[in-house]
């Protein structure tokens, strides 16, 4: 399998992510997501649209790295497929159990086992980033930006 240029691919792999993230902030300005700023003070797409917003910057941040290194011999190796399989499907289980179980019993699951699908080989820290993000994310949320989550078992 032949390897890439390391620049070559923080380019593509930016582009990618930036296109990915101005196509969802420009969805949440549609219709479908209506905001009355006379009876609700946060619309339900101001969060979306500040993480969007990063993931914006941090690709923009990728593609400018990209352009700097590119005098440098740099080379990836080969892509890892059943890695990036198994970090998808940590991802979309994660997603998918956030929907029909809830958030407190899924998202430490979801961020430990992406963590360990990437290879992160202190596992107990990864526990601890996992419980702490998830309570983090919930403060963020529910204190900040008046998210309610659900707090009971959602399949019983």
């Amino acid at each position: 399998m032949s390897s890439i240029r390391t620049s070559s691919a923080d380019i593509l792999y930016g582009l990618v992510i930036a296109a990915v993230a101005m196509a969802f902030f420009v969805h949440t300005f549609s219709d479908q997501y209506e905001f009355n700023p006379l009876i609700e003070s946060v619309s339900t797409v101001l969060f979306p649209r500040i993480i969007l917003g990063g993931i914006f910057v941090c690709a923009l941040g990728l593609i400018v790295k990209g352009y700097r290194n590119k005098s440098e011999d740099s080379r990836l190796q080969a892509v890892n497929y059943p890695k990036v399989v198994l970090v998808l499907v940590a991802a979309a289980a994660t997603a998918a159990g956030l929907w029909f179980i809830g958030y407190f019993y899924v998202m430490p699951i979801g961020v430990f086992a992406t963590g360990w699908a990437l290879g992160y080989p202190n596992k107990l820290i990864l526990a601890a980033t996992a419980i702490s993000a998830t309570i983090i994310v919930w403060a963020a949320l529910g204190y900040f930006a008046a998210v309610t989550f659900p707090t009971e078992f959602r399949l019983g």
